[in-house]
């Protein structure tokens, strides 16, 4: 039986318009009310989750930065936390600057969630990363190269280019440094894709698990819930892994299940059938 509900958000427990739809509230409801916790697990950062969390009106714990920290709502504070060490951050922002990708460091909680820039970036890279910070630029601080990984609480270091020029750096890497990363894209018209990169053996499974065994779990008594690459190490961890219908064809070859889209409640299937065990109202 699931203990251990985790949920992706973005495309997964949103719809394609950014709500939590009735349909899907009800259904984490009946999943609670049978003694089953649920967890959000996300690449945000907690300071973009808060606002899910609040809509639901629920006191969820939270794996957010992609497994990099694990956040307990209820108390407000850190149960875990795994930032790159100045040895491996240096070495991440070397290679990047070396192949002319703009860096952007997205800092945990306890530095106040900044986002650091390089100081000094090109045209061209200054535009790749303007996308990104948008809205955010009172919470961004610019800094030298030199100082950048000299900086505590780093949880993930963002790339920003073409898939051309990102994936050999992070495909090095991964090899070198068993850096884990996850892409997502492209998008707009410069087709730019982000590479989501964290220390080695950071990934949404590592974090649920740590979340898991605070509760007393395993991964075993945990059904997983997701769509993108960042979900598949849970998606594949998981007693239960659950692929949402549109998920691209990879993510959903790799689950154990596929449900239907986020455009047609797929997160209430997924707790009808493998949370409850019965079949979902739409069947």
């Amino acid at each position: 039986m699931a203990r251990l509900l985790v949920l992706d958000i973005d495309g997964t427990l949103l719809d394609p318009s950014d709500i939590v739809t009735p349909v899907v509230r009800s259904a984490i409801a009946d999943a609670r009310a049978h003694g089953v916790e649920v967890a959000l697990a996300t690449g945000r950062r907690l300071r973009s989750t808060r606002p899910v969390v609040e809509d639901l009106g629920l006191q969820l714990p939270l794996v957010v930065y992609n497994g990099a920290l694990v956040w307990s709502t209820e108390e407000n504070r850190a149960l875990h936390e795994s930032p790159f060490t100045a040895t491996i951050l240096a070495e991440v922002i070397a290679a990047a600057r070396a192949a002319g990708l703009p860096p952007v460091l997205l800092q945990g909680p306890a530095a106040g969630e900044r986002i650091l820039v390089p100081a000094d970036l090109s045209p061209e890279a200054e535009a790749a990363v303007a996308g990104y910070i948008g809205p955010r630029v009172q919470e961004t601080v610019r800094l030298p190269w030199a100082a950048l990984a000299e900086q505590p609480h780093v949880l993930t270091v963002d790339l920003f280019s073409s898939a051309d020029r990102l994936r050999p750096v992070t495909s090095e890497l991964a090899a070198r440094l068993g850096i884990p990363t996850y892409h997502h894209g492209p998008w707009g018209e410069a087709d730019l894709w982000a590479a989501n990169l964290h220390m080695p053996g950071v990934s949404k499974a590592s974090g649920v698990a740590v979340l898991a065994a605070s509760l007393g779990l395993t991964l075993a008594d945990v059904v997983a819930v997701g769509d993108g690459d960042n979900d598949l190490p849970l998606l594949e961890a998981a007693g239960v892994g659950v692929a949402m219908g549109n998920a691209p064809a990879h993510v959903r070859a790799r689950a154990d299940v596929v449900v239907r889209g986020h455009d047609e409640d797929g997160v209430a299937e997924a707790i009808h059938r493998f949370v409850l065990n019965r079949q979902h109202p739409a069947d």
